[in-house]
């Protein structure tokens, strides 16, 4: 099912995770998803964020992470309280890397 979702976003992949990435980066490297998706939104449109922008960072995120931990790598982001959180956070270093990037 990732694979799907995978060959289906692929193009727009990139910039999605660039998006919710800047997003936790104004939000401390941490929020709940909504807060991310709608500060996505909010960039984008000055709008609230709607269900289909929803369903599509959400799965953004899932693919991001379930991809680059099958390749054996580190994703940039996870749900620091488990797989069922609804709280999205750059991981630690991902985090500090950003960071000391924007410097």
């Amino acid at each position: 099912m990732a694979a799907a979702r995978l060959a289906r976003l692929s193009p727009d992949l990139d910039a999605r995770m660039a998006e919710i990435v800047d997003a936790l980066l104004a939000l401390a490297g941490a929020a709940h998803r909504d807060a991310v998706i709608d500060r996505v939104a909010r960039q984008r449109t000055g709008q609230a964020a709607s269900p289909g922008l929803k369903a599509e960072l959400i799965t953004a995120f899932d693919v991001h992470c379930q991809a680059l931990r099958a390749r054996g790598l580190a994703p940039l982001v996870h749900r620091p309280f488990g797989d069922r959180s609804l709280r999205w956070a750059l991981t630690p270093e991902a985090d500090d890397y950003l960071r000391r990037a924007v410097r």
